[in-house]
């Protein structure tokens, strides 16, 4: 080999390697985001066969998501750049390529084009499948050389051993997943597209199958989404993901008071509230199941139908279940669904009872098992007060 041939050896080598590392560098600096995206796309798939994760270690990473996608797509263009250079071009970098190209549109940064994620997903990891394909069983494919003629070279036929229909058939079962992925994102197995959230314990055992109703949605994106971008303020992923998952208030937000996730929970408390001497009646279609966090049931007893309310998650405030009725409720007034606000006024005023004592307010309260409450509008004096606090029912407790 002369000196020129060693040079071309050298320079082919270092091409080859430069592919090689930035291609491996670039697969680090894509996962943080396409990881984590598909960490919630599965997380949304395991919450539809009633599992629920909200643990996400990585987290963390997200603040920097655009810096690491952009540091990737320079890894990969110098891959590309190296790739094309070479004399004789490596299968291993050409693999590495598509795997980059896969997870650098599955893990797309951009807010705008959150609509259609699950496009750039499918796109994404149909391109990662191939470069994974490619990457374990390239190996398998040789070259079948045919004779033309004792006197002719013999020409490599693309005829693989490793049939094509295998190509085919990876990419057809990856599409069927994300495919099915994608109606369940958008509804199609649920009813008016709720999201489905169930969640177990850690032994597995089922506690409850949710629905978001329409308020809940509202309502989450509301706490979640304040600036109404489709993007979570606290982890900044798509915020249907998050509710997907089941979550209220996202759970990398780092609150820890926050509403917990939907069936992270389930107790009970007795209710009744009174206008003007007469106790409001609940037991009425309109005001059943409003929320899946905290509602009335459409039980057989109207009595228990009017005063038992199921808590489904942790820290759920008590507002929550008046707003979902189109009331409101503060330390001061009382909003009634039909817009009627009742304030501390000529002679009348708002008081609160738990468990028989009189309290400040309640409408930050998260109730507890088998809790009592009163809330109580009007002119009544300590006597009538009494007898509206042994009329508060006791039903809570055979739920």
């Amino acid at each position: 080999m002369n000196i020129q041939e060693k040079i071309v050896a050298i320079k082919n080598k270092l091409l080859g390697s430069g592919s090689t590392a930035s291609g491996t560098f670039s697969i680090i600096g894509s996962l943080p985001n396409a990881c984590h995206s598909l960490c919630m796309s599965i997380v949304s798939i395991l919450a539809f066969i009633g599992i629920t994760i909200n643990i996400l270690p990585l987290m963390f990473l997200q603040t920097y998501k655009l810096y690491f996608w952009l540091a990737a797509f320079l890894l990969t263009g110098a891959s590309l750049y190296f790739f094309k250079k070479q004399k004789k071009p490596l299968t291993r970098d050409r693999n590495f390529i598509f795997i980059n190209t896969g997870l650098l549109t599955f893990g797309l940064p951009f807010s705008f084009i959150v609509d259609y994620m699950d496009f750039f997903r499918f796109i994404g990891l149909s391109f990662v499948i191939i470069g994974l394909f490619l990457f374990f069983f390239g190996k398998k494919f040789r070259f079948v050389d045919q004779s033309v003629s004792e006197n002719m070279q013999s020409i490599a036929s693309a005829s693989p051993i490793f049939t094509l229909s295998s190509v085919l058939f990876a990419l057809i079962v990856g599409g069927f997943l994300v495919n099915q992925y994608m109606m369940y994102r958008l509804g199609i197995f649920g009813n008016m597209g709720a999201s489905v959230v169930s969640t177990t314990t850690s032994a597995m055992n089922q506690l409850s199958q949710m629905k978001f109703t329409p308020f809940d949605v509202v309502l989450a994106k509301e706490r979640m989404d304040k600036n109404n971008d489709g993007i979570c303020d606290a982890c900044g992923m798509p915020i249907q993901q998050c509710i997907d998952s089941g979550q209220m208030d996202c759970t990398m937000g780092g609150n820890k008071n926050g509403i917990g996730i939907l069936g992270s929970q389930h107790i009970h408390s007795d209710l009744k509230v009174y206008v003007n001497g007469q106790a409001l009646d609940f037991a009425k279609p309109e005001y059943y199941m409003k929320s899946s966090f905290m509602h009335l049931d459409n039980n057989q007893s109207k009595e228990d139908a009017s005063s038992v309310l199921h808590q489904h998650a942790k820290n759920v405030p008590l507002w929550l279940f008046f707003r979902s009725l189109g009331m409101n409720i503060t330390k001061d007034s009382l909003t009634l669904a039909n817009g009627q606000v009742l304030r501390n006024e000529n002679g009348n005023s708002l008081k609160f009872y738990l468990n028989g004592q009189k309290v400040d307010e309640l409408d930050n309260y998260v109730f507890q098992d088998l809790d009592k409450i009163l809330i109580s509008y009007g002119s009544e004096n300590d006597t009538d007060a009494q007898k509206q606090v042994s009329s508060v029912t006791d039903f809570a407790k055979n739920h």
